[in-house]
């Protein structure tokens, strides 16, 4: 039993690996990717479309995202990532830029399929740069008045000269707030722009609203600072756990003996994620960090003063 066993586990790694490979040399025809895990046998039956799909699980357990489009299954992300930083990721723009203008024939064939293998294997902080470039291209900024242009230009500087800020700001209560910080970088929330900047213990990133900002100083320190990640572990259980459909910057670490998930999270815009969060209710607890637990808590208690009898 234990023998069959093994064949039956060993037959099913070999056809995910398989598959795995189609994808890598290209778009894979769903008729050809059910004939190969139903040995060429299906005969109409929603079984193979089961197993099919149990394939696809695993694979985005693994980190690996595959989508269907136009009855052809593409890959949107590697199970083996490449590292890359901004510079890096400029680069690739000005490929794309360069491709773009190129006539229709094999050299523009050969140089779009290079660019889809780079971005099949980008890592989630290069998936991130990718999203807030195209964020700001996307972007318009006809609707805030000019001090407020020369407001992101001013910031954007702040980044590039990599010093230390002092900035005087007002958080989502209204309070004013004076913050010691390293810049990261501008980043683009629909029609929202933030200053992204590390908390001077190094414990916290702030994704300050520039219309938020009071003033700016800039201290004769310099800082070393990267555009890091902001992870954000969390606990689901019960029927949202069983439910629970992974984001594309989201992995699930793992499945705990009492059948509770623990997801990790990467880069997705902070107040939008506590927002999410807070929708679950009991069903979700927020792990680490521990800055982002205590706004939960803070928000929690916000909300329970409006209901306050007293």
């Amino acid at each position: 039993m234990a023998k069959k066993l093994t064949e039956k586990y060993n037959d099913s790694c070999v056809k995910l690996f398989e598959f795995i490979k189609m994808l890598y040399e290209g778009e894979v025809e769903f008729k050809k990717v059910i004939d190969h895990f139903s040995n060429g046998e299906y005969d109409g039956t929603s079984n193979t479309h089961v197993t099919l799909n149990k394939y696809l699980n695993a694979m985005r357990i693994f980190g690996i995202k595959v989508k269907k489009i136009n009855n052809k299954y593409h890959m949107f992300s590697s199970l083996y990532k490449i590292k890359l930083d901004l510079n890096d990721m400029k680069s690739i723009g000005l490929l794309k830029e360069a491709c773009s203008i190129l006539p229709a024939g094999k050299n523009k064939t050969n140089c779009e399929h290079f660019i889809h293998d780079l971005e099949v294997r980008y890592d989630e902080a290069a998936q991130s740069l990718e999203q807030i470039a195209d964020n700001t291209k996307n972007l318009h900024l006809s609707f805030y008045h000019s001090e407020m242009v020369e407001q992101v230009k001013q910031c954007e500087k702040y980044c590039q000269d990599k010093l230390k800020l002092e900035i005087i700001f007002t958080n989502d209560k209204g309070e004013e707030i004076n913050l010691l910080c390293s810049p990261i970088e501008q980043i683009y929330q629909k029609r929202k722009i933030c200053l992204k900047v590390l908390g001077n213990n190094g414990s916290r990133v702030y994704e300050i609203p520039i219309e938020n900002i009071k003033s700016v100083k800039q201290l004769p320190i310099s800082t070393s600072s990267q555009s890091i990640p902001t992870t954000v572990v969390y606990r689901i259980k019960n029927r949202l756990a069983r439910n629970y459909k992974l984001r594309d910057w989201e992995r699930l670490d793992k499945i705990e003996a009492d059948g509770c998930h623990i997801i990790v999270n990467k880069n997705e815009d902070l107040n939008l994620l506590i927002k999410r969060l807070m929708r679950y209710g009991t069903e979700c607890e927020i792990s680490s960090p521990k800055f982002l637990k205590e706004e939960m808590i803070e928000r929690i208690n916000r909300t329970l003063e409006n209901y306050d009898e007293t």
